[in-house]
């Protein structure tokens, strides 16, 4: 896994490349806890180069998202492909992530 991270409108996005599998989400969690870190944390992640997702990385998301909550911060998903989308919908956590269809919708929804 890859990634690259910008500020857009005061919104940390951070593009990520590749799989997020077992062997990613140690990276991943470091990642996404140095990000979340207070209560004004607004962090996108970009999926739309994410090829593949396992139970691990989803896993590290809803922890992102739990933690983030917790504090006060807000984390979400943005441009998931329709393979990762799907898995998103069999584990149901699309229910409780919360995903935009865009980048710029993200922003939007973040930031307001």
């Amino acid at each position: 896994m890859q990634h690259s991270i910008s500020d857009q409108h005061g919104i940390t996005v951070v593009v990520l490349e590749g799989e997020l599998e077992v062997s990613e989400a140690p990276a991943l969690r470091d990642l996404l806890g140095s990000l979340v870190a207070g209560p004004q944390s607004r962090v996108l992640l970009d999926l739309g180069q994410v090829s593949f997702i396992d139970s691990s990385g989803i896993g590290v998301l809803i922890g992102a998202h739990r933690r983030a909550e917790e504090a006060g911060a807000r984390v979400g998903l943005a441009a998931p492909n329709a393979g990762v989308r799907r898995v998103f919908e069999l584990t149901r956590t699309d229910r409780v992530l919360r995903i935009y269809d865009s980048v710029p919708d993200g922003v939007a929804a973040l930031g307001a």
